[in-house]
């Protein structure tokens, strides 16, 4: 395991296909819509485009690697970013 993983809080890494996953739960349809247009912004500031499926109440979001191999620093940057996205109430 690459070593920056472990310093993204809530994030599993997953060596093949190597990707970053993580399921934000939020109260109601409000929270969840308000994240993924926040995210929205963070992906497009950025360029990074993850993987995000999304119901009522929560989202799952997946960083694959560009290459299919290897996950970049910016990857797990964005990571920490959508991390900051998320309220106390979320997971």
């Amino acid at each position: 395991m690459p070593e920056t993983a472990k310093s993204v809080d809530g994030w599993t890494y997953v060596e093949r296909p190597a990707n970053l996953h993580r399921r934000f739960a939020f109260d109601d349809y409000a929270g969840t819509r308000d994240f993924l247009d926040r995210l929205a912004a963070i992906s497009q500031k950025t360029g990074c485009y993850p993987d995000i499926s999304f119901a009522k109440t929560y989202a799952n979001v997946t960083i694959h690697a560009g290459d299919g191999k290897t996950l970049t620093a910016d990857d797990f940057d964005f990571a920490r970013s959508v991390n900051q996205l998320i309220p106390a109430h979320s997971g």
